[in-house]
């Protein structure tokens, strides 16, 4: 997946997730989720650029209503009903008030999907554009163009809402499993047909002789550990997966090697470093030795240091 994917998916399942929370909670008149929902949606619609504050702390008493945007001219209730009762009463009550009929409002159901209501609301109020369900909020956090935007919309909702119990280390298959994923997430890489000699042999004895031996006590070394968990992680990579991740490697490590002024002991270091902490960038532990015994296997069949 490319990066918008990415953070399209963690969007997608971390609201869903929420919603169906909610739903659960409520089913059991636990509400006190529905004044957290208040609070967390005022973020998560100021994050798009909307600059709204919850009526619970303003002066004026704006009654139907939860959030409110006096800059925008944007109103919203945030509620777990979906009836046409619920919404017309917010409308006409929100409206009663004459410094109010400039403004937009909007039902935001957090639990339950928007109906095909039949109900004539009045105040020009649309209910196709105007009761956000989660499947339209996601449509239109998906229309957005800015990719920064959409990034700190997932940041937050993966910090605010945990789906699981938060990981702290990965296991061996995992974390090479995880080094895929990384390695294979922009499904639009532009593939170059570059005519590579796949001689490991001649690489490992000739063009890197005097670590030669460092490169294959290494890969004995972690062998009888981590080639197990390689074969089940990559069991099932697909062809042009298959591509995507060699194209990346050869690229990535060619330019390592020149930095390292052609030393594969020291390349493969910062090769490991730097995947380690794209991995680790989120505060979970991964297995360094199996990013190691990886990419020593990708050195092998010469993905990792190219030969020429």
């Amino acid at each position: 997946m490319d990066n918008r994917q990415t953070y399209i998916s963690i969007i997608t399942k971390r609201l869903t997730y929420l919603q169906k929370e909610v739903e659960n909670f409520n089913s059991l008149n636990l509400t006190d989720i529905n004044v957290f929902a208040e609070n967390f949606y005022r973020d998560l619609f100021n994050l798009i650029g909307f600059k709204f504050n919850n009526t619970n702390f303003e002066s004026n008493n704006f009654a139907h209503i939860d959030l409110i945007d006096s800059v925008n001219k944007q109103a919203i209730q945030v509620t777990s009903q979906n009836d046409n009762i619920k919404i017309k009463e917010a409308i006409d009550g929100f409206f009663s008030k004459p410094e109010n009929q400039y403004y937009k409002l909007q039902i935001l159901l957090i639990s339950k999907d928007a109906k095909n209501y039949r109900t004539k609301f009045g105040k020009n109020f649309n209910h196709t554009e105007d009761v956000l369900d989660i499947k339209r909020l996601l449509a239109i956090i998906n229309d957005l163009q800015e990719i920064d935007k959409i990034k700190d919309l997932a940041d937050f909702l993966n910090n605010n809402i945990l789906t699981e119990r938060q990981k702290t280390e990965c296991s061996e298959v995992e974390t090479i499993m995880e080094l895929i994923n990384y390695l294979s997430l922009n499904k639009n890489r532009i593939i170059i047909d570059k005519t590579v000699n796949v001689d490991p042999k001649n690489k490992i004895e000739n063009r890197f002789s005097e670590h030669s031996d460092y490169l294959k006590q290494q890969y004995a070394g972690l062998y009888g550990k981590y080639n197990g968990p390689l074969i089940e992680a990559t069991s099932e990579i697909d062809s042009v997966e298959a591509e995507i991740i060699s194209d990346f490697l050869k690229d990535e490590s060619d330019i390592i090697l020149t930095k390292e002024n052609n030393n594969p002991k020291l390349a493969l270091h910062s090769l490991v470093e730097l995947f380690y902490g794209k991995l680790s960038s989120n505060g979970v532990k991964f297995d360094k030795q199996a990013i190691k015994f990886y990419l020593l296997d990708e050195l092998i069949n010469c993905n990792v240091f190219p030969n020429k």
